[in-house]
């Protein structure tokens, strides 16, 4: 016969998630259906995405996801939480040289540091051998329906202020007033290019002939964005003859 004590720590229905700062080994534990779940979410989409699958790409049992995240809803918003602390953990100071460039008013500061956030995103979402699934998560989330889980928190948290300051910065380097549709649309094109190599970036590896972004590839499309970018913000505005790099000090 089983004691109390054994009988009272199998309790047949899912516990409470543990608090912040518990256990190191519920914190691994948590940490892999996490990774397992970018790699289903990624490959299936949300709606098609299993449970079970998760869990066993995991290596737990299915009561584990409801006990760590409660549901399927649960688990998706927080691989979206993930992703965002990683992310702006690694968009922070590039965010903060943009505020400061803006700030300072000089054109050249200003391109410069537009140029260093699309780089910056490029970096982050190009597919790597590693990691790949957040990255796929990303991706899907940034494109697909707003009903999914995740979306409107990478969207609040993560999209939204990183395309505000791009349009900002793209409005201030043409030397446009706020909110000049122009300045919206460069912006919003500029960002445009970074699909194919996110949700994009497969039939982008295949046009290329290549396996994946790293090392000097990720270098040679980063090289070309920035050339891009400076290329889009120094010819002449629709309807103008002038450049904008003589409009703007």
């Amino acid at each position: 016969m089983r004691s109390k004590r054994a009988r009272g720590t199998e309790g047949s229905g899912p516990r409470r998630r543990p608090r912040e700062g518990g256990y190191a080994r519920g914190e691994e534990t948590r940490e892999r259906i996490i990774q397992a779940a970018f790699e289903v979410f990624s490959e299936e989409g949300y709606l098609g995405a299993s449970t079970r699958l998760i869990a066993a790409r995991a290596g737990v049992n299915p009561p584990a996801l409801q006990y760590y995240f409660d549901s399927k809803e649960g688990l998706h918003e927080a691989c979206g939480q993930w992703v965002i602390d990683r992310m702006m953990g690694g968009f922070a100071p590039v965010l903060e040289a943009a505020r400061a460039a803006r700030a300072s008013g000089r054109r050249e500061a200003m391109l410069e540091a537009l140029q260093d956030l699309v780089e910056r995103i490029a970096d982050l979402t190009m597919p790597r051998t590693d990691e790949e699934g957040w990255r796929r998560f990303l991706g899907r989330c940034q494109t697909r329906s707003s009903g999914y889980p995740a979306f409107a928190l990478i969207e609040r948290e993560f999209t939204a202020p990183i395309q505000s300051m791009v349009i900002s910065l793209v409005t201030q380097v043409l030397g446009l007033e706020e909110g000049d549709e122009r300045a919206r649309i460069r912006a919003l094109l500029i960002l445009g290019q970074l699909w194919v190599l996110n949700d994009g970036a497969d039939s982008t590896l295949e046009a290329l002939g290549w396996t994946d972004f790293a090392g000097d590839r990720a270098a040679r499309v980063k090289e070309i964005l920035r050339d891009h970018v400076a290329r889009l913000l120094t010819s002449p505005l629709p309807g103008t003859s002038t450049s904008p790099s003589h409009s703007r000090r």
